[in-house]
């Protein structure tokens, strides 16, 4: 049997093996005595098995005693939205994210709409823990039921709205676009942005049936019919949004994938000209970052990878924008999270303020070369002390694995939060340098 995963980012596991409807609700209920009873909003991404898992955590909320609010297949933002907006005690979002078809996972999201920070989630986790000795059971409390359809129209409303973005100016450009939903949440708001910012929109993968065309995660390898759809539509740009819309990459007019990492960096960019103050990324972020926030004279931050630590260091430092290098751009101007069609709007705006491609934009930043690599656990042990014994030279921080840098480059291995594997990243200036410290390290490992 797999294991389940219980991270900051979520519960998470293959359904029917680690995540079974029963292990659903039990969580469920323990986030309804978690809220205390409030109410709860609950939304889902496309997948198949989406409704079993979905109706499995509402029934545990409600017998936790609360109300749940059903907002239906939706967007993680439009969830994290619609949780903040309603004033509700907290949410969650079924859905695994750009994890293959076979898993499912609870993103758990507390008042104000934010995801659980490690010290909320440790106290859920001792809920959950005490079971329902915890509490004298009330059979007269219970939690009703209750649909709500019109959240993507008033989130898509809150996007058009925000200070940053000039619909109307947009609108006058006539881009030509093409999105890749991946059969997912996208395919429910994608054509509502982009028709709204006045595109002309081809849409693939649209259908929200959670068939995945292509492995779901928007990374360069994954992208092939989106790169043939934007030179055949002779379109502007290509965006490619992972299941439940958190990530977005894109593809330039040329039909070349850019690399998730210039969603951030080129989002936190024009957000820079528009605001000036410190911006928040991870540490596994590209060293693009620190290019953008020197060239604008502000100051950056690095946290742990899980989006809640990236967006509660904003908070404390009062940043303007900031992310995480899979495509995971925050902007702060309706929710704290992660956000694939803000990232989008935000991309369009760009292109119409600069008056440049997307291809010209990308060759204004430094090239770099980051290596990922996913390790498989299994018989293997990681020895941080002994990689930074190897790499002495470099300075080490182990917020996060360990992450050793250099002048140039810096390596990075870590623990996945979403997969029962470790992640090796590398990046340099040269390409060279990057294989050779990645390469070094899985040498290491054994």
């Amino acid at each position: 049997m797999n294991k389940l995963l219980v991270s900051v980012s979520g519960i998470r596991g293959i359904v029917g093996d680690a995540l079974t409807a029963e292990v659903a609700l039990s969580y469920g209920k323990a986030f309804g005595r978690y809220l205390k009873g409030g109410k709860a909003i609950l939304g889902r991404d496309t997948r198949p098995h989406g409704p079993m898992i979905f109706s499995a955590v509402a029934t545990g909320l409600m017998a936790a005693g609360c109300d749940v609010i059903d907002i239906g297949v939706a967007t993680t933002p439009a969830v994290e939205f619609a949780v903040k907006e309603s004033g509700a005690a907290g949410g969650v979002a079924v859905t695994a994210s750009h994890n293959p078809i076979e898993y499912n996972a609870l993103k758990l999201i507390g008042p104000g709409g934010s995801f659980l920070t490690e010290t909320q989630g440790k106290r859920f986790l001792k809920i959950y823990n005490r079971g329902e000795n915890s509490r004298k059971p009330n059979i007269m409390k219970f939690g009703f039921y209750s649909i709500e359809d019109d959240w993507d129209q008033k989130y898509i409303k809150a996007i058009l709205a925000l200070d940053i973005l000039r619909p109307a100016i947009i609108k006058r450009r006539k881009f030509r676009v093409v999105a890749d939903c991946v059969n997912g949440t996208a395919s429910g708001v994608a054509a509502d942005l982009f028709n709204s910012l006045g595109c002309s929109l081809k849409l693939i993968n649209a259908v929200p049936d959670g068939t995945f065309p292509h492995p779901p995660e928007p990374v360069p390898e994954n992208l092939k019919q989106l790169c043939r759809a934007v030179k055949s539509f002779k379109a502007d740009i290509g965006f490619a949004f992972d299941p439940d819309s958190d990530r977005m990459a894109m593809v330039n007019e040329k039909g070349k994938p850019l690399g998730e990492e210039f969603t951030l960096a080129l989002g936190m960019r024009y957000v820079l000209t528009r605001k000036q103050g410190p911006i928040a990324v991870n540490l596994s972020s590209s060293m693009i970052n620190d290019f953008v926030a020197g060239e604008a004279g502000v100051k950056i931050y690095r946290t742990k990878v899980g989006e809640v630590n990236v967006s509660e260091k904003m908070k404390r430092v009062n940043g303007v924008v900031g992310g995480e290098g899979n495509g995971g751009l925050i902007y702060p101007g309706i929710h704290y999270g992660r956000d694939g069609m803000i990232a989008a709007a935000i991309m369009l705006q760009y292109l119409t303020s600069s008056r440049k491609t997307i291809s010209e934009l990308t060759a204004e930043l430094p090239r770099t070369t980051m290596i990922k690599r996913k390790i498989k656990l299994s018989g293997k042990k990681l020895n941080f002390n002994k990689i930074i014994k190897a790499f002495k030279l470099g300075k080490a921080d182990k917020r996060d694995g360990i992450k050793i840098g250099f002048n140039d480059s810096w390596l990075q291995l870590r623990l996945s939060n979403t997969e029962p594997i470790a992640r090796l990243m590398t990046e340099a200036y040269n390409a060279r340098k990057a294989k050779i410290l990645a390469d070094e390290v899985e040498d290491l490992i054994g």
